[in-house]
């Protein structure tokens, strides 16, 4: 007999599966079902099946967290997918599940399955790869490398891995890029399941390349890399980046420390790797940052003026385009005044452009910024004279400035929509400012002034205004009474009602309804 466990978080998919499979093929007997990927596994370690079914998408462990734990273990393991998951499932059978099965499921593709299953298993029986992967330490790596735990020193369990006496490490931090954007879309939905994909893909590669990596860790949006004995660390990078483009469509950026000698430099490896991460904010995204820290130690000595970057980015901030002019020309005299070299005063020049071009991605109008100038980089890729330079600060902070603008006038559009329609769906009922204002999530008071600028008048005009030209338009079928009007625009009291009509229109409901159909109400 084989043995098969079905993992999923519907109750429903799961007893489906259970009654089916024996139906379709005697020679297979379902011997657990598992809600998550944690269930799963103690259901693996108890029965050791011949397979295992599993969704993508459930709470606590994901089917494919759970495709990678089950490979220290002698299982076939077959993806169920939704059609928006289609291409995340091919990637999952790239990377270690037997085959994919799309939802809805149909009879015929599981007993196909099952059927190649067991005669691959009958041809080449699995072998349990515990013994030889490597044991996951990715918690005793973060902790360690971010400085999280109290002991400075590397854990004992880790320090096997440099026994061999490697002579180079580097650390590679590759970020997914935009990856809030990416998980709202149908076919990734999951920071996980992005991260699992380009994990994957680069482990492919440095696979290919030959490259002595290991994964240590995730944060957030990035993945930590470590090599040893690396030499082509830029190629190695750019082709990560450009098999992840390729095969998933997504855009990563790499950082890159500087080599050291000895494993207990790693936690500064971390860090030079993250600064040299941030040149995407001045090359953009899908770009290879190297960590130089000869420059940096220019600047010091020099000392750059910090103190004008940050009443620089303030101004900017607050809309002043001259007032940020001025800094930018004192900016410009301080490095003049310390008689700085040219090639220190381009450091200067690109330290203040990442600065400003930090702050647009910080604000989110990156995209928006560039559609006003040239990329940063098609200035700094060649020679460059002072003017060139003023000319592009002034284009630059002219075009964060207005961005902020447009988009602050975007998100006000927004709100005023968000509210105008909750009003127009809500009018016949008893809604407040309060209601409204807890709809588009604004407080009450401010709110209360903010729909007045808007709009041009009170919360209550407007809506006043609202329901009177809905009766207007209920008035002409002859059919309704005016109580009846009334309460279809939201007042149970119809004299009330009434009053308030005659104060908008001049007349009251019933000689309006003469007006139109020359009879009394």
């Amino acid at each position: 007999m084989y043995k098969v466990i079905v993992v999923d978080d519907e109750p429903r998919v799961r007893r489906g599966l259970t009654s089916l499979i024996p139906k379709l093929d005697a020679e297979w007997s379902v011997v657990g079902e598992a809600r998550n990927g944690y269930e799963a596994l103690e259901a693996v370690k108890k029965e050791l099946p011949d397979l295992v079914i599993t969704d993508i998408r459930m709470p606590q462990m994901n089917g494919l967290d759970l495709l990678s734990h089950l490979k220290e273990y002698p299982v076939h393991v077959v993806i169920l997918s939704g059609y928006g998951y289609f291409e995340y499932a091919q990637t999952a059978v790239k990377y270690g599940a037997f085959d994919y099965l799309l939802k809805p499921l149909k009879p015929e593709d599981i007993e196909s399955v099952l059927g190649r299953v067991k005669k691959e298993r009958q041809l080449k029986p699995i072998d349990s790869r515990s013994s030889s992967g490597m044991p996951n330490y990715s918690k005793l790596w973060k902790d360690w490398l971010l400085g999280l735990q109290e002991e400075k020193e590397l854990p004992a369990q880790l320090s096997a891995m440099f026994a061999t006496g490697a002579a180079q490490f580097r650390i590679f931090v590759i970020e997914v890029d935009e990856i809030d954007e990416l998980i709202n879309e149908d076919q990734w939905g999951d920071r996980q399941l992005v991260l699992f994909a380009v994990r994957n893909i680069v482990q492919d590669v440095t696979d290919k390349m030959k490259a002595d990596a290991h994964f240590l860790f995730a944060n957030g949006a990035q993945l930590y890399l470590l090599t040893m004995n690396e030499t082509e660390s830029r190629q190695l990078a750019k082709r990560c980046i450009e098999e992840v483009k390729m095969w998933l469509r997504i855009s990563t950026s790499i950082g890159i420390s500087e080599a050291s000698d000895h494993y207990a430099a790693l936690p500064y490896l971390v860090q030079h790797a993250g600064v040299a991460l941030q040149n995407k904010c001045f090359y953009g995204c899908g770009t290879v940052g190297e960590y130089d820290e000869l420059k940096l130690e220019d600047i010091i000595e020099v000392g750059y003026p910090i103190e004008l970057e940050t009443e620089l980015m303030k101004e900017i901030r607050g809309g002043q385009l001259e007032r940020a002019a001025c800094i930018l020309q004192t900016f410009i005299e301080t490095a003049k005044q310390r008689n700085v070299s040219f090639r220190l005063f381009r450091r200067f020049c690109l330290q203040l452009v990442s600065s400003v071009i930090r702050l647009a991605y910080e604000l989110k109008i990156y995209e928006l910024v560039l559609t006003h100038l040239t990329r940063p980089i098609d200035l700094f890729d060649r020679s460059f004279t002072l003017e060139e330079y003023v000319d592009f600060m002034h284009s630059l902070m002219e075009a964060c400035i207005v961005s902020m603008e447009w988009k602050r006038t975007q998100k006000h559009n927004q709100t005023i929509e968000r509210a105008v329609d909750f009003i127009q769906g809500n009018y016949a009922k008893d809604i407040s400012l309060e209601d409204t204002a807890r709809h588009v999530h604004m407080n009450a008071s401010y709110f209360c002034s903010y729909f007045k600028m808007e709009t041009g008048c009170s919360f209550v005009e407007y809506v006043t205004s609202v329901r009177m030209e809905k009766a207007k338009t209920l008035m002409m079928d002859a059919q309704l009474r005016l109580y009846e009007i009334a309460q279809l625009v939201g007042y149970q009291e119809v004299k009330y009602f009434s009053r308030l009509f005659k104060k908008r229109m001049g007349v009251t409901p019933a000689e309006y309804r003469q007006f139109f159909f020359r009879k009394e109400d």
